[in-house]
């Protein structure tokens, strides 16, 4: 009898090994799959934090090719439109332009379920492409394009920190609203070492 008594408990721990180990299985793999999809939501804000930090020469350049289009200027102001895009060109190439569009388009369509927020990113896409496209090439698509006219540097502004939060939100992380533009630190950080 006590050797069928041992051999249960045995038994029964050897059940209750295999039950925690196929558990334990199940919430790794939760764990893993959470943890690549934060990683992809990462990538996407670092993408678009490099994208918009550029934005602003893209929408120069576009409005210096309005100028330059609709006016009768001087050709030393023709000159300096050409070497901005120029300068506009370098920087394409050394943020990558059309592989990080490319690969926040694919995130996005990988990581993100149909929602707003998906929506909102691939507008953000489709409004740097058309920005690109406008005021760096001499294409004959650019009636193609979605966009003929673009949001000033404060606008896409806002409209990439409405984008960045809504990414952090979805990291469910517990942090909203987590980019501003205020920074709380600057002013005693100023006073501590008497800078203006």
């Amino acid at each position: 009898m006590e050797i069928k008594f041992l051999d249960i408990i045995i038994i029964a721990f050897s059940f209750a090994a295999i039950v925690i180990s196929i558990l334990s299985f199940f919430q790794n793999r939760n764990l893993n799959k959470r943890q690549l999809r934060i990683e992809k939501l990462e990538e996407m804000l670092e993408i678009i934090h490099i994208l918009y930090g550029n934005y602003q020469y893209f929408a120069n350049a576009y409005l210096f090719k309005q100028r330059v289009l609709n006016e009768d200027v001087k050709d030393d102001i023709k000159e300096k439109y050409i070497i901005q895009i120029k300068e506009l060109l370098e920087i394409t190439n050394e943020i990558t332009l059309r592989n990080k569009l490319a690969r926040l388009f694919v995130l996005n369509n990988s990581y993100l379920p149909k929602a707003l927020l998906k929506d909102k990113i691939g507008v953000f896409i489709t409004v740097y492409t058309s920005i690109a496209e406008n005021t760096i090439t001499q294409s004959d698509k650019l009636h193609y394009l979605s966009f003929k006219s673009f949001p000033q540097s404060w606008e896409f502004s806002d409209f990439t920190r409405e984008l960045q939060n809504e990414i952090i939100e979805e990291m469910k992380l517990g942090y909203k609203n987590n980019i501003e533009d205020k920074n709380n630190f600057e002013k005693m950080f100023k006073k501590r070492y008497n800078l203006d």
